[in-house]
């Protein structure tokens, strides 16, 4: 969209929900519109406020806006990273776009080589966390920055939204489980504003039924839902997301993943992500996608809940317990760890940590650090900037935020691209409530003994509580939305994996051990270990260079 005898040219990806409330601040200021969209809102706000305009977006976005006149270029990235923003800045230019296989088919893109530092991230985490990615002079911008490049090449950066490490939390109690109820309704009714009929994903969770819960007591019209199944006790969830349903009054339908669409099911992922992506829930959210854009353009999400209030009690009880555990000493520690091992066969390798921060890293990285080095003896070490888990400290208090912190900043973002990925190959919006502006604001200011209880595992009190209010119905165990990979790996993968992994003597220049890997895969395939969360992003990985020639 252009202005200004072409003096200014938005490109805008997304969605700004308080774009009525902007609008009429512009027209007091004197601004007149030809249009009825969000886009035209945005694009004055910018010329209006600068920067500053970024912070009053309540919504997801990525965008650039072009000055002609000073020749300079803005980019900009929703505050909890929605919407992606890649970019590739060198001495001829700039290239910015929302998928990273658009950066790859520029020109400018060819002389560059991969990064170690991005092949390092991608190695152990499944997915390559901003501002890093996987080729030299190519970036992904950071949530809630913004980056500013002149025509002689100057750039200035900075945030224009910053979730808080540690804040004293103002919310507890009967008060922050309202604050929470009151935020979510006023989030939801305002995603549901469409010219089309807007549709949900269903889980058998809590976070999308309460998301539904929500829609049912805001509109009139038939809401229909959607989720996949896969068959496998341990992955179905389908049984408790048609029970949400049926007591929600919601129209309700399911798909399932059958072995036999797996392989063109994996085509479609990599052609799908449009770089190395190694979280395989990615599988059941393309389906879903799939399944929704038949009867729908926009559908509801309820992404977000976990990471703000606290939903991972494995990992964030474990870190406020190891508070307590990494006050003893080492060798202490390391019986444990033993006993532990032996009794129970849990590899809790948190306890040799010397940090709560490198336990954190424990959680998360795919392969333990030393089967990886074995696996890639070249393997690159962490990014001296990257400081993801530079956090220690004993009080468990501010462990409980900073962790928080981090799964918000980290890996929330490698599940919203994911959602991205999915849904935009489906030419489908993807919504998330939870992380409506005023959700967020109410969540930094909450105490996390009202979200989390350790001794029970569960967390998410409040949206628990919401949830109640509303729906009898309720399950406890915590799932995650995935796939039976490690069982694809063993039968309809295998063979594919066999064929460009392990013949294979180096991935992207990084040399491999193959007998290593041999190894490791046969444990898997005779049942021995499951590797697949380590397996997986390096069949992703593989499929991605030969798709992309790289």
């Amino acid at each position: 969209m252009t202005v200004g005898n072409g003096r200014y040219t938005l490109v805008f990806n997304g969605e700004v929900y308080n774009f009525m409330d902007l609008r009429k601040q512009l027209e007091h200021r004197g601004v007149t519109f030809r249009s009825s969209s969000d886009s035209e809102v945005v694009l004055y706000a910018l010329i209006e406020w600068g920067t500053e305009a970024l912070a009053r977006f309540n919504g997801m976005f990525a965008l650039g806006l072009y000055d002609s006149v000073e020749k300079k270029l803005l980019l900009a990235r929703d505050h909890a990273g929605m919407k992606p923003l890649y970019y590739l800045l060198c001495n001829d230019g700039i290239v910015f776009g929302s998928q990273y296989d658009q950066l790859l088919a520029h020109p400018w893109s060819a002389d560059f080589k991969v990064s170690d530092e991005a092949l390092g991230l991608y190695l152990r985490l499944g997915y390559i966390p901003a501002p890093w990615a996987l080729k030299e002079n190519t970036h992904l911008l950071e949530p809630g920055m913004w980056l500013e490049v002149s025509a002689e090449g100057h750039c200035r950066r900075g945030h224009f939204y910053m979730f808080p490490q540690y804040a004293e939390p103002s919310l507890k109690g009967e008060e922050a489980l309202e604050a929470v109820d009151e935020a979510i309704t006023a989030a939801v009714k305002r995603h549901l504003i469409s010219d089309v009929p807007v549709g949900a994903f269903l889980s058998g969770g809590i976070d999308s039924p309460l998301v539904v819960a929500k829609m049912r007591s805001a509109s009139s019209n038939v809401i229909e839902t959607f989720t996949i199944g896969t068959g496998e006790k341990l992955t179905d969830e389908t049984a408790d997301a048609r029970a949400y349903a049926r007591e929600i009054g919601v129209e309700h339908t399911v798909g399932y993943i059958s072995r036999d669409q797996v392989l063109d099911l994996t085509a479609d992922v990599i052609d799908a992500c449009g770089e190395p992506f190694g979280d395989y829930s990615v599988f059941p959210t393309l389906m879903v996608s799939r399944l929704a854009r038949r009867e729908h353009k926009v559908v509801l999400s309820g992404d977000g809940g976990d990471e703000l209030f606290w939903g991972y009690p494995s990992r964030f009880g474990r870190l406020i317990q190891l508070t307590q555990d990494l006050r003893s000493p080492f060798w202490l520690r390391r019986l444990r760890w033993g006993m532990k091992r032996v009794l129970s066969r849990v590899n809790d390798r948190c306890l040799l940590m010397d940090s709560i921060g490198n336990g954190h890293r424990v959680m998360h990285t795919r392969f333990p650090e030393a089967l990886l080095k074995k696996l890639f003896p070249s393997l690159p070490a962490w990014p001296s900037g990257c400081n993801a888990y530079a956090y220690g400290g004993r009080d468990p208090d501010q462990i409980a935020q900073v962790s928080r912190w981090h799964e918000l900043v980290y890996h929330l973002t490698m599940v919203l691209m994911k959602v991205d990925r999915a849904s935009m190959y489906n030419s489908l919006e993807v919504r998330v409530p939870f992380l409506d502006r005023q959700v967020v604001d109410v969540a930094s200011k909450i105490d996390w003994h009202d979200c989390l209880h350790v001794g029970q595992k569960l967390g998410k009190l409040p949206l628990r509580y919401t949830l109640a209010r509303m729906v009898k119905y309720k399950t406890l165990g915590k799932r995650g939305f995935e796939v039976p990979m490690a069982a694809w790996l063993r039968t309809s993968l295998k063979e594919m994996f066999e064929e460009h992994v392990l013949k294979r003597t180096d991935i992207l220049g990084l040399e491999i051990n193959r007998r290593a890997l041999l190894k490791v895969f046969d444990s898997h395939v005779n049942g021995r270990c499951n590797y697949a969360r380590g397996l997986w992003p390096l069949l992703s990985l593989a499929l991605w260079a030969k798709r992309y020639s790289v």
